[in-house]
């Protein structure tokens, strides 16, 4: 019921102004409230009562923020879910409830009751976890130019993103008044560190397939066909084929800072940092540019 008024709300503009004008209101009237009907599959998991009906290959999708990882993992969701896998968004719930996934995934048996290498969609994963024997699932990794998740992540926290816990609040609050240079600049760390956890860790493992977000962008259909074929569900039902690749066609842009789809086009970072702050970042990511064929 709740999630049926959000909806008719969103189409009329009304989330839209009410999160951005009173987000802690927003965040405890309707993100908490949610939390309890959307992730309930996530809790279930995290406690070992997952009922698993698949003995397919587990999927897991390792990608950042501002790489369109909502919406590939709703594409995956769809097509796991077309095959009674069980499907779960773990960081989304570690989010809204402040848990701090790194922490909690360093004990094992917390890794072993939520990673098991059959009848799983677990996504999006926004960290590498030091998963056991991780040869054993099919793995996407969806990445982006990190100098445009960079950019994209200064409007997405500044502005677009809905605040979804306490601890978000605090950090839109953090750096509200930075410019997106300066922004760009006190987070790089934390992307890097992301993209080379990831160039360490899953470049070079089993059962990988790496689908650039600029592809996703450029190409859906190809883009969509290859993630199909890598992930052999068997026969999928071609009405959903059609379904995705259609969705895919009405999901505009509009520039707007405050939406959470706000420009698509690859390269945004040289229209807006300026040269030095291009520059850097640059210079800082070479080695990760290079290995992910950024650098050209």
């Amino acid at each position: 019921m709740i999630e049926k008024i959000v909806k008719a709300a969103k189409e009329n503009g009304i989330v839209t102004f009410f999160r951005l004008r009173f987000p802690k209101v927003f965040l405890y009237l309707v993100i908490k409230p949610l939390t309890l009907i959307r992730y309930s599959d996530a809790k279930k998991l995290l406690r070992g009562n997952a009922n698993i009906k698949s003995n397919h290959q587990s999927i897991l999708l390792f990608t950042t923020e501002k790489c369109a990882s909502t919406y590939t993992t709703k594409i995956l969701r769809q097509l796991a879910e077309s095959k009674e896998m069980y499907c779960a968004d773990i960081e989304a719930y570690f989010s809204i409830k402040s848990i701090d996934p790194i922490q909690y995934f360093s004990e094992k048996e917390k890794r072993k009751t939520v990673f098991t290498k059959t009848g799983k969609y677990l996504g999006p994963l926004r960290k590498y976890y030091p998963i056991e024997d991780l040869d054993s699932y099919l793995k996407v990794l969806v990445l982006r130019d990190p100098r445009d998740v960079l950019t994209s992540y200064y409007y997405s926290k500044l502005h677009s993103h809905i605040v979804i816990s306490e601890d978000f609040y605090k950090e839109r609050k953090k750096y509200e008044n930075y410019e997106v240079d300066e922004f760009v600049e006190a987070y790089l760390p934390i992307v890097k560190a992301t993209y080379q956890s990831y160039c360490d860790q899953l470049l070079g493992t089993d059962n990988l397939i790496i689908l650039p977000y600029e592809m996703l962008v450029s190409d859906f259909d190809s883009w969509l066909d290859q993630l199909v074929t890598f992930l052999d569900l068997g026969e999928i039902d071609q009405d959903l084929i059609s379904e995705l690749k259609a969705n895919e066609k009405n999901t505009l842009a509009d520039g707007n800072k405050n939406s959470h789809i706000r420009n698509k086009t690859p390269g945004d970072y040289k229209r807006k940092l300026k040269p030095d702050t291009q520059a850097y970042l640059t210079k800082e990511l070479q080695s990760i540019l290079k290995t992910l064929n950024y650098d050209s």
